[in-house]
């Protein structure tokens, strides 16, 4: 029997009230994770409220910092730590990210001690925050666990992170909502150790921008990141978060109009960035993909050797292209050449676990043109014998 999609009869706060308390009743150990976010904001004032009413003391918080986060997301988050009902823990852990700059990419190591030496740390490790240092490793390289890892270090018995994931924001958040049929919103964080008694919680995966935005604002009458009041007046983005990868970048020019300042640091670190902001609107990435396909595996190779910057990542890509083109030579039409491209230029090859491409992806519909395309031209071939 098909799963099918349900209707609660009760509204979507009431729901999140309650699945807070199941939240408690369940685990031994409950902590927000907090980003300075709207949504994450609205979760912190959810469980605030159980708080007073269980007289449970302040709400525990983990605040995992990018470094390269927008002054008012931080301006925001100095002041949520400030509160005297919050106990937070604020990470600054190196981690590796990436600057994706028309279509080219590059490594980058947060908090890192060499661009520290260098005077290139877009700003200084806040007072009190957890570094690599407390476990005993150091900023010259990624750290060896996930995050989840490190901030459950020192928590005791089972233990949820409550987050402000919500399921409109993406497919793929819309996804990681609805895998189980029972307490959907209570999952295994993605690659956590099963030995490990963590949990992560959605309990506003249903909640609309408005109905977040609602609840701070009415409910609590609270005050929340300036960032989003700059993005309405300038009609940017309203994702708060690590700008350089290769979604967010591509609104590069929503950080200029909202925090020139933000940018111009950003550009003192890495002044090759400027490149995505200044060529990106007359950049065809689509004829990109298309060229290097059709030179085959040798074009696989030269879009790695051209685009991809780094050591550690170009070996990445080289085992993803290396797994690919194992699958597609069981099943060539699910695995498209130029898939495998959009993917280095593009997307993600962070694992050689490769999927194929299915219907109503950007890539399908291309292929599914261009098939069409040769149906059309074999047809006038037709007819031209013919005549």
């Amino acid at each position: 029997m098909s799963r099918q999609r349900m209707f609660l009869d009760i509204d979507c706060l009431t729901a999140a009230r309650e699945r807070i308390k199941h939240v408690y009743e369940m685990f031994d150990d409950v902590w927000v994770q907090f980003s300075g976010g709207k949504d994450s904001t609205a979760v912190l004032y959810l469980v605030k409220e159980y708080h007073e009413k269980h007289n449970l003391g302040p709400v525990k918080c983990i605040f995992r910092d990018e470094e390269f986060i927008a002054p008012s997301n931080i301006e925001f988050v100095k002041e949520v730590a400030s509160y005297d009902w919050v106990h937070m823990e604020w990470y600054c852990l190196p981690y590796g990210a990436e600057l994706w700059v028309l279509g080219a990419r590059e490594y980058v190591l947060l908090w890192s001690n060499m661009r520290k030496k260098q005077g290139r740390l877009f700003r200084e490790i806040p007072e009190g925050a957890i570094t690599a240092e407390h476990f005993g490793a150091t900023g010259d390289k990624s750290l060896p666990h996930s995050v989840d890892y490190y901030t459950m270090q020192g928590k005791t018995g089972s233990v949820a992170f409550i987050t402000g994931v919500r399921a409109n924001e993406s497919m793929i958040r819309y996804r990681s909502c609805v895998q189980k049929l029972h307490e959907n919103y209570i999952v295994k964080p993605h690659g956590t150790a099963r030995n490990i008694p963590l949990h992560l919680a959605k309990v506003i995966y249903d909640w609309t921008t408005d109905d977040v935005l609602k609840f701070i604002s009415e409910e609590h009458q609270a005050s929340y990141c300036r960032y989003y009041d700059l993005a309405a007046v300038t009609g940017s983005n309203t994702r708060v978060g690590i700008p350089l990868h290769s979604v967010a970048i591509r609104r590069i020019g929503d950080v200029i109009a909202t925090e020139p300042e933000f940018y111009d640091r950003l550009y003192e670190i890495y002044p090759r960035m400027d490149a995505q902001r200044r060529w990106w609107t007359d950049f065809d990435i689509e004829k990109l993909i298309y060229s290097y396909s059709q030179d085959g595996y040798d074009g696989v190779r030269d879009v790695i050797n051209d685009f991809v910057l780094t050591p550690g990542l170009r070996t990445a890509a080289k085992q993803y292209a290396a797994s690919f083109r194992k699958k597609q030579a069981n099943d060539p039409s699910s695995y498209p050449l130029e898939w495998l491209v959009r993917n280095i230029l593009i997307n993600s090859f962070a694992t050689t676990d490769v999927t194929p491409v299915g219907p109503k992806t950007k890539a399908h519909a291309l292929r599914i043109a261009a098939a069409q395309a040769e149906e059309e031209l074999n047809a006038l071939d037709k007819l031209d014998d013919y005549r």
